[in-house]
C-alpha cells in the first residue's frame, strides 16, 4: 500500500510540522506576529467534502480522506483509484508502466511519485484540493469531463430573446418596407425548462405572418445520460431525416459526453456588396437574421432545429436584389465509445407547421451501440400509417478519419399504391485537434426510386397538396475548413460543395470556397461561389460571383482604422469597392463602416452603417444609397432577463447562460464579454455558457476604483443544458482608511495584527510600522484588535469624505478588554 506525498505550500507546511520563519528580515517593528498566515492551510485527520481541481479546473465534489503520514506526520490526502480517474490522468500509461495494478488496486496512491512534477495542495479555509499533473500525463479522451455532482440546475428565471430587423426601401416602384421578429423564450422553474421559438413576418403588400416553430418542456435524464422532450419538436437522428412533429422525446445529449465525441454546429460564409441582411432558413423556417456590412461575413452562432436539413442563406442587398445560396447540414458518423449506447427515441403526430399536410401518429428510433473501441453498431426504424423503414449500419474509427455506412429499406402504401426502395448512405469526417484544426465532412447518399422518407410519405398520402414531381437519387455533400500554420500564419480555406440528383428530373449544384491571411499588417480574401439548377434536357442556369478584397490599417494601434477595396464579379457585372471601418474609440464598442462603389456601368453607390454593443443588447443601423434606390435598416438584439434579483436587459442570450450578481455594486464589468456590466440591481446576464463543462466568470477589476472591494474576482460554474446559473460575487462599497493602531503607552502595535469590525469579519492587518489600510462601509463603529493573544476594542467616527485623495488617514487608539 503506498503512502500519498503531498506537494504543499510553504505556509501550510509550516502549519503542519511546526517550521518557524526568520524574520529579521522584516525591519522596523518591535514584535512581530505570523500566527495568522502561519495556519492557514492547517487541516485535522478526518473525512472533509471538498472541491476537487485538476489543473486549474473543477472536476468534482468529493468526500476525502485526510490522514497523518506515519513518515512525516503531515495530514495528507488519501488519492484512490476512483479518484486518479475522475482527476483526469492517463490510466493506460500508469498500467504499462506497472504503477498501477488494474486488478488490485490499493486504497491509496503517491500520485508525485508515479508522475514527474505533479504535486497537490489542499487549501483548508475554501475547502478545495488542487492537483497539478502534466499534460503529457493526462487522458485526451476525458477532457473536459466534469463530475454530474457538480451540474448545477440553475435558478428559477424567464426570458425573451428577440431579433429584431426592420428595412425600408425607396426605388422607382415605390416604397417597400418589411420587418421581422424573431422570439427565443423561457422559463426555468427547478429542473424543468420550457421553451419557444417563434417568428413574426411583414411586409408591405402582404399580411403579417406568425409562425411558431417549436413549443416544448425539458428535463435532463442524468442517470441515461440523456434529455427528455415533450410539445412541438424535432426528431433527432442519426440515419432518417428530422421530421417536426408534436410528441415526446427521449434522446442521449452529447453534452454529457467527452468532447471528442461532440458534434458541430454550421459555419455560413459569404460576401455582401452593401450594407444586406443576412436571412438563414431551414425547412422554409427563418432560424437567424442579421445586418452585415459591404465585405465577407462568418456568421457562427446559429441554432438548427432538427439534425439535418439543408441552410438556405439569402442575402438581401440595399437595392432589394436576392441572392439564395443552400448550404448541406448532414450528421456526422455516429460513434461511440465500447460498451457505451447513444439513442433516440420519438413518438407523437407528424407536424410539419404547412397547411394541407396530414398529421399521422409514427415513431422513430435509432440506436448506435460501441462494439469495440473503434466499431460501432447503428439501426434504426420508422414506422406509420402506411409507411416501415428499417435502417442497418456500421462506423468505424481509423488512422484516417471516422466513416460510416448504412442502408435503409423503406415500404410505403399511398392511396392504394405501394413503393418500396432502398438508400445507401456513406459519411466521412476526420478532425484534427491543437493549435491548427482541420475539419472535413463528406456525405454521399444513393436512392432508388421506389425510395421514401417519412416526409415524402405523408406528402404522397396527402390530398390536398400539391404533387411531388419526382424522388431523390443521388446526393453529395463536403465541407472542408484547414488552418494553415500556427495561429492562421499562412491563411485559412474553406470549401463547402453539394450536388443533389432527382429520378426523371434534374438537379441542383452549388459550390462555395474562400482563402483568408494576411502579409504583415495586410489582409486579404478570395472567395467563389456558384449555384446551377439542372434539368433533365440539360439546360442549366447558374450564377457565380467573385469576390477579390484586401484591408490595411491607418496607423499601428490594435483598434486603428481600416482601409478596404474589393472587387465583386457576376453574371450581372462587376462592382468596385472602397471604404474605410473601424471602432470611434479605442475603447468603445461602436463600430462604423463608410463605403462607395462604382459599377463598369457607370452606376455610383454610397453606403454607411453603425453597430454598437452594450451589456442590454445590440443595435445597427444602416443607410444606402445608389442608382434608382435608397434604403435604410435597423436591428435590435438582445435579451430579457426576469429573476428574484429583478429583471435585467442583457445581450442575445444563448442556449445556457449565467447571471452574476455582485450585491449592491453596479457598473462591474465582466472579462471576456465584450460590454457585459452589473446593473442597477447588482445583477449581469453573461449570454452565453457551456453546459456541463466548466465556465470560468472573471470580473474586471481594473476599473472598479479604490471604493469597491471583492472578496473574489473569478469564479466557475458547470451549468445543465438550458439552465440559468447564478454566481454571486461577495464585495462591499465604502470608503479607504488607513488606519494608525496604537496601544495605550503610544506604542504602534506590531506587525500583524488583525482589525475586526463588529460581526467579527476581518478588515485588515497592520504592516510592520503599526497602520492598516481597509475599507469602511460605516462612517463610525467600533473596532476590535487582537494581536499575539491580546485585544482591544477601539471606537471611531470619520470625517467627511474626501475626494481629494484614494484613501484617508485616521488615528486609532485602543483599550485593551
Amino acid at each position: 500500500m503506498a503512502i500519498c506525498g503531498v506537494a504543499i505550500g510553504a505556509d501550510s507546511q509550516a502549519a503542519v510540522t511546526g517550521e518557524s520563519f526568520n524574520t529579521l528580515f522584516l525591519q522596523g517593528a518591535s514584535a512581530i506576529d505570523l500566527q495568522p498566515f502561519l495556519n492557514a492551510n492547517s487541516v485535522l485527520p478526518g473525512q472533509y467534502r471538498v472541491d476537487v481541481f485538476s489543473n486549474g479546473t473543477l472536476v468534482g465534489r468529493r468526500n476525502i480522506m485526510f490522514e497523518a503520514n506515519p513518515l512525516t506526520g503531515k495530514v495528507e490526502p488519501r488519492i484512490t483509484l476512483e479518484l486518479l480517474q475522475q482527476l483526469g490522468v492517463d490510466m493506460q500509461k500508469l498500467y504499462e508502466q506497472g504503477l498501477v495494478d488494474e486488478q488490485s488496486p490499493v486504497d491509496h496512491y503517491d500520485l508525485p511519485a508515479m508522475i514527474d512534477q505533479a504535486s497537490l495542495n489542499f487549501d483548508s479555509n475554501r475547502l478545495r484540493l488542487n492537483v497539478n499533473v502534466p499534460q503529457i500525463a493526462m487522458s485526451r479522451g476525458r477532457r473536459g469531463y466534469v463530475d454530474p455532482q457538480l451540474w448545477d440546475k440553475g435558478v428559477a428565471a424567464g426570458f425573451i430573446n428577440y431579433q429584431l430587423g426592420g428595412t425600408r426601401s425607396k426605388t422607382a416602384y415605390g416604397i417597400q418596407m418589411s420587418n421581422n421578429l424573431g422570439l427565443r423564450n423561457g422559463i426555468n422553474l427547478g429542473a424543468w425548462r420550457l421553451r419557444n421559438e417563434s417568428n413574426l413576418t411583414s411586409s408591405t403588400g402582404r399580411s403579417s405572418r406568425f409562425v411558431s416553430n417549436r413549443t416544448f418542456v425539458q428535463h435532463d435524464l442524468t442517470a441515461i445520460k440523456g434529455q427528455f422532450s415533450a410539445g412541438e419538436i424535432f426528431s433527432d437522428t442519426d440515419l432518417f431525416d428530422s421530421v417536426r412533429y408534436r410528441g415526446i422525446k427521449f434522446a442521449s445529449d452529447e453534452g454529457m459526453r467527452a468532447d471528442s465525441e461532440r458534434g458541430y454546429a454550421p459555419i455560413i460564409r459569404g460576401v455582401a456588396e452593401t450594407n444586406a441582411t443576412i436571412e438563414v432558413r431551414q425547412d422554409n423556417y427563418i432560424l437567424y437574421t442579421t445586418n452585415v456590412p459591404p465585405g465577407p461575413f462568418e456568421i457562427s452562432d446559429i441554432y438548427p432545429s432538427g439534425s439535418n436539413g439543408d441552410l438556405e442563406i439569402t442575402i438581401v442587398e440595399a437595392d432589394g436584389r436576392h441572392k439564395v445560396t443552400r448550404q448541406a447540414f448532414s450528421a456526422l458518423p455516429t460513434m461511440v465509445r465500447e460498451g457505451q449506447l447513444k439513442y433516440s427515441f420519438s413518438s407523437g403526430k407528424f407536424n410539419n407547421n404547412t397547411e394541407g399536410y396530414e398529421n399521422p401518429a409514427f415513431i422513430s428510433s435509432t440506436f448506435a451501440y460501441g462494439l469495440t473501441s473503434n466499431l460501432t453498431g447503428i439501426a434504426g426504424f420508422q414506422t406509420s400509417d402506411g409507411f416501415r423503414a428499417l435502417s442497418l449500419g456500421a462506423a468505424k474509427n481509423t488512422s484516417i478519419g471516422a466513416m460510416s455506412l448504412d442502408l435503409t429499406q423503406s415500404s410505403s402504401n399511398a392511396f392504394g399504391k405501394s413503393a418500396q426502395g432502398s438508400s445507401v448512405r456513406a459519411l466521412y469526417a476526420k478532425t484534427f485537434t491543437g493549435t491548427d484544426t482541420s475539419f472535413t465532412l463528406a456525405a454521399y447518399r444513393y436512392s432508388t426510386e421506389g425510395y421514401r422518407t417519412l416526409t415524402d410519405h405523408v406528402l404522397d398520402t396527402s390530398a390536398s397538396t400539391i404533387r411531388r414531381a419526382s424522388n431523390s437519387k443521388t446526393r453529395t455533400d463536403l465541407t472542408v475548413n484547414q488552418t494553415f500554420g500556427n495561429s492562421r500564419q499562412f491563411g485559412s480555406l474553406y470549401l463547402n460543395a453539394s450536388d443533389q440528383r432527382y429520378w426523371d428530373r434534374g438537379g441542383s449544384r452549388s459550390f462555395s470556397a474562400g482563402y483568408s491571411s494576411n502579409w504583415r499588417d495586410l489582409n486579404y480574401n478570395i472567395s467563389l461561389s456558384k449555384t446551377q439548377q439542372l434539368d433533365v434536357r440539360g439546360r442549366n442556369t447558374d450564377e457565380t460571383q467573385l469576390s477579390v478584397s484586401i484591408s490595411f490599417p491607418l496607423g499601428s494601434s490594435p483598434r486603428a482604422p481600416r482601409i478596404y477595396v474589393s472587387s465583386n464579379h457576376q453574371n450581372t457585372g462587376t462592382r468596385m469597392q472602397a471604404g474605410i471601418n473601424g471602432y470611434l474609440t479605442e475603447d468603445s464598442d461602436t463600430f462604423y463602416s463608410v463605403q462607395t462603389g462604382r459599377s463598369v456601368e457607370g452606376e455610383r453607390s454610397g453606403s454607411f452603417s453603425l453597430n454598437t454593443r452594450t451589456s442590454m443588447g445590440d443595435l445597427s443601423f444602416g443607410y444606402n444609397r445608389g442608382s434608382g434606390y435608397e434604403s435604410q435598416n435597423l436591428s435590435v438584439a438582445g435579451s430579457i432577463v426576469a429573476h428574484a434579483g429583478g429583471v435585467n436587459l442583457g445581450q442575445t442570450v444563448g442556449e445556457t447562460f449565467a447571471l452574476v450578481d455582485v450585491p449592491g455594486i453596479p457598473g462591474v464589468e465582466v472579462s471576456s464579454y465584450s460590454g457585459v456590466k452589473t446593473g442597477l440591481n447588482g445583477y449581469a446576464v453573461i449570454p452565453n455558457a457551456q453546459p456541463y463543462r466548466v465556465n470560468w466568470v472573471t470580473l474586471d477589476t481594473r476599473n472598479l476604483g479604490g471604493q469597491i472591494e471583492l472578496e473574489n474576482a473569478t469564479q466557475q460554474v458547470v451549468p445543465r443544458r438550458g439552465s440559468v446559473v447564478l454566481t454571486r460575487f461577495e464585495g462591499a462599497k465604502g470608503r479607504r482608511v488607513q488606519f494608525e493602531l496604537y496601544d495605550t503607552n503610544g506604542e504602534a502595535l506590531p506587525f500583524g495584527a488583525v482589525l475586526l469590525d463588529a460581526n467579527g469579519k476581518q478588515l485588515g492587518l497592520s504592516d510592520p510600522t503599526g497602520k492598516a489600510l481597509a475599507l469602511m462601509t460605516q462612517d463610525y463603529g467600533i473596532i476590535t484588535i487582537t494581536w499575539q493573544g491580546k485585544s482591544c476594542s477601539a471606537p471611531y467616527t470619520l470625517p467627511k469624505k474626501s475626494t481629494d485623495s484614494n484613501y484617508e488617514r485616521y488615528r486609532l487608539a485602543c483599550a485593551p478588554h
